[in-house]
């Protein structure tokens, strides 16, 4: 799988979001406004799925894209559609 998607990019991303969940534990301790939390929080979210549209980017751009070419195209289908699905509710 590490050869389908851009992993240094994924991990660079991955890094930043630690350090914001990291900066969000330390806003509970030093008692900043609910609101200000939230506002990381729902940065924090739309980074990772800005991880996913990294790792779903690579899964169609590699492994669908084999599947079909070289493999069972109706099983790479339904897998791509498990993927996307999964995906979906990450909101």
């Amino acid at each position: 799988m590490r050869q389908c998607m851009d992993a240094d990019n994924l991990h660079r991303r991955l890094k930043k979001i630690i350090g914001q969940v990291q900066a969000i534990d330390r806003m509970v301790d030093e008692d900043v406004p609910c609101e200000d939390i939230l506002a990381q929080i729902n940065a924090a979210k739309s980074a990772l799925h800005g991880c996913g549209k990294v790792v779903l980017e690579g899964h169609i751009q590699h492994c669908v894209r084999d599947g079909i070419e070289h493999g069972d195209a109706d099983k790479t289908i339904a897998d791509f559609t498990k993927a996307v699905e999964r995906f979906a509710n990450m909101g």
